[in-house]
């Protein structure tokens, strides 16, 4: 049965950036969506990069080899919505939609979200017309992992940017937005057969899944037909007019069904729950950590670098003040090395926010690099993000012979780092 959602509803889409449609999809698609999810989790169907460990967090395009998912994407009611709403925005918005993506999350007991993103920036639209359909196939809750999302965060239009978000227990490998206020943040409770309709910029995340049963959701992304979709695209192409044709008509014509459509492929892409999407860049350590204490006490115990020999087993002594613009002498006692002291230049110290050190070879224009700590509350819980860059006419040469060195000197620095702080902040409530 087609559902047709008030004037209201329509409004509150464009204001909020997301809708709920209570019991949008019947029992029956939901029995035959979480059977044909059994299918996969089975292995039944094929799949590209299948988890060593069995576990599936997610199955991207399902609709590509299934045809209950495929259904779904044509599923009369979420048609109907995602025509009112997909170009609600736009002065004369026709109606004309097409579907380019399904995802099937599994998300068994103890596997993770996924950080705070906004899907526009991973499926680029020219017009801002982006819809994910999130349909529960169980009823989704804050223990089992159900969506959040900050309303109105959509509505500028802004993509921001993104960071590793340092932690993997709660949240997949995918990357983090960050530089907005998340106080606005709320829960998206739904029941079985309910479907949440967001716009692609708007901010939304999801945790873990803290309970014994498994929280499924299938999700159907739609966009507006008249734009031209810039995704998944071999190089050397103008992105101005490159057009992914592996799409689906659901709503009104195509005016571009003249350059007609690619076949899916007859496969699925598994999205891993462990490790990373992507290489490293070669000049660039990025590591990061959660650490169970206040941003104050991080900072106190990042900044008061008179106190690293207590701690700390990788920069093991530090002599000058932390203070923008002055020189400090570091001992560092890298993995594989002796001892080794030099000096660095303070670049930056922003009070419970960043702390930044430049340092190199004596001749910068052979190899220097920018060193940083990035402080991020998150309720109880602070991010520091720890990661440099480097430069130089010798730096490729450097980074790969002593990477994973480096790399592992920066884990050690953050764990030191976490357990100092988190003593600290026990003796503060006087815990320890």
């Amino acid at each position: 049965m087609v559902c047709m959602i008030s004037p209201a509803e329509v409004q509150s889409f464009v204001d909020d950036g997301y809708l709920v449609v209570n019991a949008l999809v019947g029992p029956e698609d939901v029995k035959a969506a979480r059977d044909d999810a059994a299918l996969f989790a089975q292995g039944h169907y094929r799949a590209e990069n299948l988890p060593a460990d069995g576990r599936m967090l997610a199955v991207h395009f399902p609709h590509w080899v299934s045809s209950v998912a495929l259904g779904l994407v044509h599923h009369p009611g979420m048609v109907d919505v995602v025509s009112k709403v997909a170009g609600a925005h736009l002065a004369h918005w026709h109606g004309r939609v097409k579907c380019m993506q399904s995802m099937l999350f599994l998300k068994p007991p103890g596997l993770q979200g996924q950080a705070w993103h906004q899907d526009e920036r991973f499926i680029p639209t020219r017009d801002r017309s982006l819809i994910g359909a999130w349909i529960a196939l169980d009823d989704a809750t804050t223990e089992n992992g159900c969506l959040w999302v900050i309303p109105g965060s959509h509505r500028d239009g802004v993509l921001y940017p993104f960071r590793d978000h340092g932690r993997p227990d709660e949240f997949d490998p995918t990357d983090e937005a960050f530089d907005f206020d998340p106080a606005g943040a709320i829960p998206v409770e739904v029941k079985t057969g309910d479907v949440v309709f967001f716009n692609g910029y708007l901010l939304h995340r999801s945790l873990k899944n803290r309970t014994n049963g498994t929280r499924r959701a299938l999700v159907n992304h739609y966009m507006s037909s008249s734009s031209l979709l810039p995704w998944m695209l071999p190089k050397n192409l103008d992105v101005a007019t490159a057009d992914n044709r592996t799409v689906i008509p659901v709503a009104g014509d195509d005016p571009y069904a003249w350059k007609g459509y690619a076949e899916s492929p007859d496969e699925v892409f598994i999205r891993p729950h462990a490790g990373s999407w992507s290489a490293h860049d070669p000049l660039h350590i990025d590591t990061s950590i959660a650490i169970n204490a206040p941003a104050d006490v991080v900072w106190s115990t990042l900044t008061d670098t008179a106190r690293y020999p207590e701690w700390n087993n990788y920069i093991v002594n530090v002599v000058g003040d932390n203070v923008a613009g002055a020189t400090l002498t570091l001992t560092a006692h890298a993995t594989g090395m002796d001892p080794m002291t030099y000096d660095v230049e303070v670049a930056a110290v922003e009070t419970l926010v960043l702390m930044g050190w430049n340092g190199g070879l004596l001749d910068r224009s052979q190899f220097s690099g920018t060193h940083r700590w990035e402080l991020t509350a998150d309720g109880a819980i602070t991010i520091v993000r720890h990661h440099e860059h480097f430069t130089g006419t010798k730096a490729a040469d450097i980074l790969s012979a002593h990477r994973d060195n480096m790399e592992n000197d920066f884990k050690r620095f953050n764990e030191a780092l976490r357990s100092e702080s988190e003593r600290r902040a026990a003796l503060s409530k006087g815990l320890a």
